[in-house]
């Protein structure tokens, strides 16, 4: 025949207190007028005979009280509940927790060097190891990378009467967040020829690979890495490709785009592109529309300055690698280099820098409203 508990006197047996050996079903019957004297004991018991046998600090004492609150609001009684009370160890830790997991990512990583993807994978849980496989797997990297807000997306609505005591700065800390501008002759003093009417479409046609490029690389661009990949694109920078007008000189990078076997692109990533060129072209304000230009133009030389000074390091790095045993983080992911960029020509960098510089010149001069 089957007990029943004390309480209710028709339940079946579930539990027996651990104190007194009377059946309960439930936690209700537990707390019940007939045994709150012993439930109450055995309460102030366990919290008292953990703390005084453990050199515990607060935020273990908060663990026990979370712990004993949580089973104080539950309808049912689990054994399992109480057994999470000797769980808490010296110094708030754990009994059996794994010590690298009850460290945070950031107390593992903070004395690694973040450019070596060995290291940073040992340090790794096995959940997150797992995660980031299943990340991978499924392309899913916005959940971790913030998306990219370009310097150029600011544009000021132009009023019929301006307030004289506005105190808007909105465009001033725009300005703040652009590229430094490079102080580059003037026009005259570069050339004394006249410049080819298709000047303006093929800066446009370089603003218009920037601005690809950059939310290519979400604002992170490598030197050597972003030039490849922007020559790759770029008609006029890489064959002196000069365009008859505005439309075919941005049209021209998105027909490369999608030709290109460096960049993997869609339709929609291209109208991105072609919206960017405008707001470029079409700066801050009508006051101030050249700033974006500029501020392009100089990020781009830059951009081909440093790679011309890293380019032939880099490469020459990357492709003298010692065939050492592969960690799990190599094996698992090997790393391209730059094996799959064209070979680099420090010479071809250099010229382009110079035509950049050319084109700032021109711009400063003579503007870029088109005919």
């Amino acid at each position: 025949m089957t007990k029943t508990v004390f309480r209710c006197e028709s339940n079946p047996k579930k539990y027996c207190c651990p104190r007194c050996g009377i059946f309960y079903c439930s936690l209700d019957c537990y707390k019940s007028e007939k045994h709150i004297e012993c439930s109450e004991s055995f309460y102030k018991d366990c919290v008292n005979n953990e703390l005084s046998s453990l050199n515990v600090d607060n935020e273990s004492k908060q663990k026990m009280i979370d712990i004993l609150s949580k089973i104080s609001k539950q309808d049912v009684y689990d054994p399992e509940d109480f057994n999470d009370l000797r769980k808490v160890g010296y110094d708030g830790e754990s009994i059996d927790s794994d010590d690298e997991a009850d460290l945070s990512l950031e107390e593992r990583i903070k004395d690694l060097n973040l450019d070596d993807p060995d290291a940073l994978w040992k340090v790794l849980t096995t959940d997150e190891k797992n995660e980031f496989e299943a990340l991978l797997s499924k392309g899913d990297f916005g959940s971790l990378i913030p998306q990219w807000e370009p310097w150029w997306m600011f544009s000021k609505t132009e009023k019929l009467v301006e307030d004289v005591d506005d105190k808007n700065d909105d465009e001033k800390n725009a300005l703040m967040k652009c590229p430094q501008l490079l102080n580059v002759p003037p026009f005259s003093a570069l050339t004394s020829v006249k410049p080819s009417p298709a000047i303006r479409n093929n800066i446009s046609n370089v603003l218009a690979s920037y601005a690809f490029i950059m939310r290519y690389f979400n604002g992170e661009v490598d030197p050597v890495e972003s030039t490849a990949y922007l020559l790759s694109i770029c008609g006029n920078l890489h064959n002196n490709v000069n365009y008859e007008d505005l439309a075919t000189s941005v049209e021209a990078v998105a027909q490369m785009c999608l030709q290109s076997d460096l960049i993997e692109t869609d339709i929609s990533a291209l109208d991105i592109m072609r919206r960017d060129t405008f707001l470029i072209l079409q700066g801050p304000s009508e006051k101030n529309k050249l700033y974006y230009c500029k501020a392009a133009l100089s990020h781009l030389h830059k951009i081909l300055s440093d790679a011309k000074t890293k380019g032939t390091t880099t490469l020459r790095t990357n492709t003298i690698r010692t065939k050492k045993e592969k960690s799990e983080f190599s094996t698992k992911f090997p790393d391209r280099n730059r094996e799959h960029l064209p070979k680099f020509d420090s010479n071809k960098v250099r010229k382009c820098m110079k035509k950049i510089e050319y084109y700032l010149s021109f711009v400063e001069t003579h503007g870029m409203d088109f005919e």
